[in-house]
């Protein structure tokens, strides 16, 4: 007997059709293919507006200048004076400098005083300052001064009934948001340590920060119409502790205002790279298997999910080998992983992250012998031999993402040589932006950078804290910054869990633990900050670098002028009163008494009342 025939509906068909079709478009949003056409950014231009930005030149600030006086023949009080001389720079408020040796103090038209000397014997007639701060006018001493007969004429007008012995102190205690964020926090490490005076200060001194032990370090008093401003301590000679510096100055006058580049910037360096093919690290009780699927299967998902959790977005510079090669040719390294940066790649870009560059291999751009053995690398023999290798590095990226723009440079293990900078621009036109480190070196073998936009067109934008802990020493420079510059920056290796020195001897889970709590601390610490990649960074801070920013003060207003790049600005405002009126800018308490204030035309005004 024949079999009948089925005959199906013609709409089954149909469905049956187009399940087949998304069945192969989510193949094909898988695969090398796809991804390899699929992504694209909008980085091209930005090395372009650099350079432009770089030729048009930077407008200086005007009106009345912060009168900086220090020794230029005295080491300690030319380090103190730079760091305030940068302070007011980056805050785009004038400055005029006077070495005492070469001429005397004059604080006529002067916004406020800023006094770096060890001797206040040396300004001469100390009554004319006091009487410049009794008329109105502000004074700030960054560095205790000697107990002289200069320093016993001013005192009581300083807040101090008594005076002991010079000691040395560690830690701070902050008693008010002189670092923004941060009142009551208390850290008792020595990384701050300070030679003070042991000073007894009258009632109507208010102190701002002290040592852990509770000497006064940073206290401020009336005198008259207006005020002096006391630093107890030598920290302030140190490029860690600018926003304290920061945070004093903004306290000298009421309604402060001052530019910052609003925003939260987190690199993955050596990522996407090979992976090394390790077996059995005891790195996790979660997962037994070789590193390489660890870092797939667990540490990634992870990323992504504190990511996710706590707003970030990764900015990953890639790595092509780990080869040691210095001297071409370069091509096709053995341990290449043409397909693990365009999985990583892929969900990288996805997660709203960036692509840039760390190198071909981890061999820095340096041909210093000495710079090179120190961190047990080779030392390059030529220029042309890095240019080489850029070439073929992006040849290695363009090849998986050739709509992708590179952009973001990090040089391997922060060392960046003359040579290799040049090489840099040779071969990579479009790079944009070199982020290194933002604290000093002692060794002298990092590429410290302050934020500033080089003649040849390319931003220089440090990163300030590394790693998966929040320590102490992290969280005091993360906050300095933040204070200061509106901006965190911070970055991690994946391979900082097997690393003896930085992954404190704990597993996967433990780091995981404490990178997160650092997040979501510095999520619900500064909310108001902005997410960014390194290139969506670098056009805030070039913003804020190349603009000319004029703010006046007419009573209880404030207007505002921007120009250059125009308006579209962040800017903090501290001032003890309330806000009124707006136009054509947004505000937001960020802080006791502190505003982010966003301008969104060239000119905006803020109007205040008394609280």
């Amino acid at each position: 007997m024949a079999r009948e025939k089925i005959r199906l509906n013609p709409s089954i068909y149909m469905i049956i059709g187009g399940i087949a079709v998304i069945a192969v478009v989510l193949l094909l949003t898988q695969s090398s293919f796809f991804q390899k056409f699929g992504n694209q950014n909008d980085n091209r231009d930005l090395a372009q507006r650099m350079r432009a930005a770089a030729s048009a030149g930077i407008p200086q600030p005007g009106g009345s200048p912060f009168c900086l006086v220090y020794n230029g023949s005295d080491a300690f009080s030319s380090k103190v004076n730079g760091q305030a001389s940068r302070v007011l720079g980056y805050m785009k408020k004038p400055v005029q400098m006077t070495d005492i040796r070469k001429a005397g103090a004059d604080y006529r038209g002067c916004q406020a005083v800023i006094i770096s000397l060890e001797s206040l014997r040396l300004i001469g007639d100390i009554n004319r300052l006091a009487s410049y701060v009794e008329q109105g006018g502000s004074v700030l001493l960054t560095i205790v001064p000697e107990p002289d007969d200069a320093y016993y004429l001013l005192s009581r007008k300083l807040g101090i009934l008594d005076t002991g012995n010079w000691v040395s102190k560690t830690g701070i205690r902050l008693y008010d948001n002189v670092i923004i964020g941060q009142s009551g926090l208390h850290i008792d490490d020595d990384f701050i340590t300070n030679t003070v005076l042991q000073v007894e200060l009258d009632s109507d001194s208010h102190i701002h920060a002290a040592t852990s032990d509770g000497t006064p370090l940073l206290w401020s008093r009336r005198y008259g119409s207006g005020s002096f401003t006391v630093f107890n301590g030598t920290m302030l000679q140190e490029k860690i502790n600018r926003g304290l510096l920061a945070g004093a100055i903004s306290m000298l006058q009421p309604d402060f205002i001052y530019p910052v580049f609003n925003a939260k910037v987190m690199y993955i360096d050596d990522f996407p790279a090979p992976l090394p093919a390790k077996t059995e690290l005891d790195i996790s009780p979660r997962y037994k298997g070789d590193l390489p699927e660890f870092y797939r299967n667990v540490w990634w998902k992870d990323m992504l999910r504190a990511a996710s959790r706590y707003n970030v977005k990764y900015s990953g510079v890639i790595i092509e080998s780990y080869n040691h090669n210095v001297a071409a040719p370069f091509s096709s390294p053995e341990d290449s992983d043409r397909e693990g940066l365009i999985a990583f790649g892929r969900e990288l870009l996805k997660q709203g992250g960036e692509l840039g560059l760390h190198g071909y291999n981890h061999q820095s751009l340096t041909m210093d012998e000495t710079t090179a053995r120190n961190y047990g690398y080779k030392a390059w023999s030529s220029p042309e031999n890095m240019s080489l290798s850029i070439d073929e590095a992006l040849r290695f990226a363009k090849a998986s993402f050739p709509n992708y723009t590179l952009s973001t440079y990090v040089p391997p293990s922060n060392v960046l040589g003359p040579e290799g900078r040049q090489a840099l621009k040779r071969s990579w036109p479009e790079v944009a932006v070199v982020a290194s480190l933002y604290g000093e070196d002692a060794s002298g073998f990092s590429y410290v950078q302050e934020f500033e936009l080089a003649k040849d067109g390319v931003l220089e934008m440090p990163r300030i804290t590394s790693g998966y802990m929040n320590e102490p020493y992290g969280t005091w420079f993360a906050a300095s910054a933040l204070t200061l510059h509106g901006y965190f920056s911070h970055f991690v290796h994946p391979d900082d869990l097997i690393d003896e020195d930085r992954n404190h001897d704990m597993k996967w889970e433990s780091l995981y633990e404490h990178f997160s709590d650092m997040l979501k601390e510095l999520q619900m610490t500064y909310p108001w900050l902005e997410a960014k990649t390194s290139a969506q960074a670098a056009v805030a801070v070039e913003n804020v670098l190349t603009s000319g920013i004029q703010l006046q003060h007419n009573g209880n207003s404030i207007e505002g002028t921007v120009s250059g790049n125009g308006g579209n600005l962040s800017f903090f405002l501290r001032t003890t009163k309330k806000i009124a009126r707006l136009s054509d800018c947004e505000v937001r308490k960020i802080d006791d008494g502190v505003y982010l204030v966003r301008a969104s035309e060239p000119t905006f005004t803020i109007e205040l009342k008394e609280a």
